[in-house]
């Protein structure tokens, strides 16, 4: 249902999100933990589209919606 490939976001100099990649499966439900700062929030909003990715793949129910906007990914 959704997958992230090799996700990476950089503000400056600053590696806020590293080559992440998930994989959850229809009807599943996955928590993503780690300490403040980890980059949780970040890998969120670049999934929804609110921030720009630098490096990397997110796809939905098959389909390729990296870099798309955030209402035609709601949509």
């Amino acid at each position: 249902m959704l997958k992230v490939t090799n996700l990476t976001k950089i503000f400056g100099g600053l590696r806020a999100v590293d080559q992440a990649s998930v994989e959850v499966a229809q009807g599943r439900i996955v928590a993503l933990i780690g300490p403040n700062g980890a980059g949780k929030t970040t890998l969120f909003a670049c999934i929804a589209g609110f921030l720009p990715i630098n490096q990397g793949r997110v796809e939905f129910m098959g389909q390729d919606i990296t870099g798309m906007k955030v209402h035609d990914i709601a949509r």
